[in-house]
């Protein structure tokens, strides 16, 4: 499967159905569960003042990661874990902006073209070894290497050691996105020991040891991952936020407990088992209202997108498009794909409203048009003919599918011909991706990316975007001068995909974890960081 392609029961970055009860904040940004509030700068005791707190936090997930080499694979269950483990040079912050986490400062050529990295001294690594620029050269080439997203994204990068506590990283283009691309999590830049690298082979990395606040104690396949303390922590400076800022540590022990069994996950939560849990299915959406023994977190997640095919059949005529786009009524495809408000926002954007270097309302005149008659009235002066659009989903999912149902109400009130054509879910990501001509619109629930150029929103091969103009504005945003310049262009490139008629972003759906009502310093941001988690006796 795509893993960029989420969808509800496959990955925590889907839709997540959740607790009752729900409290979904302002502009469904991060929020803290009690928040990061933690100052301290190294691991820390199992005691604050004279509240004893418990040595373990329990985390239920639903489902146990394909492994814990974070450069191989872009499974977020898996850097969810990894990132207590090991280190990246650089995080972000929970406005999603760059800040060193391993790295000490940066300066950029004239050019663009070399970032010189200082490191951070006096860090060791779990196994003792001191860490320093041969690590950083030998994990960030393996990286680069490795990990298909960071090879497409700096092609030809290449990093070298310049000193003592130093590195470049040489790259073939300028590319203002640099330090986010080192900062995200959708491909983790881990920094391991040289050694760890070298007998890694085609195998992958095997010992799992970094610079970070938690050891890997045990992981037993399939049931659970345990860390411990590193004690010989050091955090960097300043306020958590998101992945970056001091960590703590203040338990001492934490089990990622794998439970693939919904009822499972919640009868855990309820009964206070489990201190921590993702994934609550939408039967148990009211289960906790009242309950005022747990919290519910919540984050916007992804979008519920509906894509249209420009290349082949009805839709490759744009005036048509345009009558379609201008049919849809995207709260009532919300509320048919999720049935609760609370659990999805209207909003213009293809990617996170909450990030604020990208953010833009672009183009908001073409979205949630839901003008079924002007649609109507429009469709009569084009040369559709009454051909049958097909509507591509799939039952296993069901807000893709209720929304494809929804559309197509939409769309035969506008004088379309419309039928939903469903099948399994492998046979409709086989159409989705090899068989053009046999699908006219699908909906697809896709996650947030850090970088327009990560987007689904502007994929070839996705969903078959072939405007020159569109894919040239898009990769404008990589070279731009700066991050003004380029957010500029990505609010072109947005409203041009709005022009063209060829997307439309039907809602923001938020994703929701609990915590129990006494955790401290849980925060989510594109997962759940638990570095600085604690609770009391």
């Amino acid at each position: 499967m795509n893993n960029d392609f989420t969808l509800a029961g496959m990955s925590r970055r889907s839709f997540v159905t959740g607790f009752g009860a729900l409290s979904v904040l302002a502009g469904l940004g991060l929020t803290g569960c009690g928040g990061s509030n933690s100052d301290s700068g190294s691991a820390a005791g199992s005691a604050s003042g004279d509240v004893d707190y418990r040595d373990e936090l329990q985390v239920a997930m639903p489902a146990s990661p394909d492994g814990l080499d974070p450069h191989t694979t872009s499974s977020l269950a898996t850097v969810d874990i990894a990132c207590n483990i090991m280190e990246p040079l650089f995080g972000l912050d929970s406005k999603y902006e760059p800040q060193p986490v391993l790295a000490k400062s940066y300066k950029v050529s004239d050019d663009g073209l070399v970032y010189t990295i200082e490191l951070r001294e006096g860090i060791t690594f779990h196994n003792g070894k001191e860490f320093g620029p041969d690590d950083v050269v030998a994990s960030m080439n393996r990286w680069l290497t490795v990990n298909d997203r960071a090879a497409s994204l700096l092609p030809g990068a290449q990093f070298a050691k310049s000193g003592d506590h130093e590195v470049t990283c040489t790259l073939t283009a300028p590319a203002s996105d640099f330090l986010t691309i080192l900062g995200s999590h959708s491909q983790y830049p881990a920094i391991v020991p040289s050694e760890v690298i070298d007998a890694a082979g085609d195998t992958g990395i095997t010992d799992y040891i970094g610079t970070g606040a938690y050891k890997l104690v045990e992981w037993k396949q399939d049931q659970y991952i345990h860390l411990t303390r590193n004690d010989d922590y050091r955090a960097a400076e300043g306020k958590a936020s998101g992945y970056t800022g001091k960590v703590s540590a203040p338990t001492k022990d934490i089990f990622y407990q794998f439970v693939t069994e919904g009822s499972t996950r919640v009868s855990g939560f309820e009964t206070g088992e489990y201190d921590v849990a993702d994934e609550i299915p939408t039967e148990n959406y009211h289960d906790f209202d009242g309950n005022d023994d747990v919290k519910l977190c919540t984050h916007a997640a992804g979008v519920l997108t509906a894509f249209f095919n420009m290349n082949e059949g009805i839709f490759a005529n744009e005036d048509i498009r345009k009558c379609a786009l201008m049919a849809i009524d995207c709260k009532a495809a919300a509320l048919a794909a999720y049935g609760e408000e609370e659990l999805f926002k209207l909003d213009p954007n293809l990617g996170n409203p909450d990030n604020d270097q990208w953010s833009t309302d672009a183009g908001k005149k073409y979205f949630n048009q839901a003008d079924p008659r002007a649609a109507k009235k429009a469709l009569g002066k084009t040369s559709y003919a009454g051909e049958t659009v097909k509507l591509l989903t799939t039952p296993d999912y069901k807000e893709m599918y209720n929304a494809t149902v929804a559309l197509q109400e939409q769309l035969e009130k506008a004088g379309f011909t419309a039928e939903v054509e469903s099948y399994e879910f492998a046979t409709f990501m086989d159409i989705r991706s090899s068989k053009a001509d046999q699908w006219d619109l699908f909906v697809a629930s896709t996650s947030y990316k850090p970088i327009p150029a990560q987007s689904l929103s502007v994929s070839k091969g996705f969903y078959g975007l072939s405007d020159e103009k569109a894919l040239s504005l898009v990769a404008e945003t990589r070279t731009a001068e700066d991050q003004k310049a380029a957010t500029k262009k990505w609010a072109e490139c947005q409203e041009r995909l709005y022009e063209i008629a060829v997307i439309e972003p039907l809602c923001h759906y938020v994703a929701i974890t609990g915590t129990q009502a006494d955790v401290e310093g849980f925060e989510l941001l594109d997962g759940a960081i638990v570095w600085n988690a604690k609770r009391p006796e």
